[in-house]
């Protein structure tokens, strides 16, 4: 599937993340009804083709709060109309923390999309846009086939 994903000329990417540091803990549930659920809506009713970038830890309390959403993120992604784009574990800042620290996120990531989604993410988001040319390796070793980032 992330073959045909790529293979397009333009594509739109959504980063999803609950532990964005000026969103309360309270507001959780009010930003996955929102925001997150009109993407799924949007996508559903248009047959728009989306990436959606989520961190693991997010997943899991958008899993916990909300349970029904992964079950349509996964209808449409059977569908082929959204892709799940990698960014491990946590939002880190790569270029700033160990290597092994590095891997292990992105390894644990994968392993927390597996649990819940069942899907393995073949391309990630370069986590906070913070790159170095040693950030390559860990997301290779971790799996990836593929790395987005932004360019300002």
């Amino acid at each position: 599937m992330a073959q045909n994903f790529f293979n397009k000329k333009a594509f739109s990417l959504f980063h999803l993340n609950l532990s964005f540091s000026s969103i309360e803990s309270s507001d959780q549930i009010k930003l996955i009804k929102n925001c997150y659920w009109p993407l799924l809506d949007l996508v559903s009713s248009t047959g728009l083709k989306i990436g959606i970038e989520i961190s693991g830890s997010s997943l899991e309390k958008v899993a916990a709060l909300d349970p029904s959403w992964i079950e349509k993120f996964l209808k449409l992604h059977s569908q082929g109309l959204i892709e799940l784009i990698g960014s491990g574990a946590y939002q880190i800042i790569g270029p700033l923390i160990p290597y092994d620290i590095n891997l292990s996120n992105q390894t644990i990531g994968l392993k927390i999309y597996n649990k819940i989604l069942g899907i393995t993410p073949k391309c990630a988001l370069v986590n906070e846009m913070a790159f170095s040319s040693g950030v390559v390796d860990f997301y290779v070793e971790a799996g990836f086939e593929a790395l987005l980032m932004e360019r300002n």
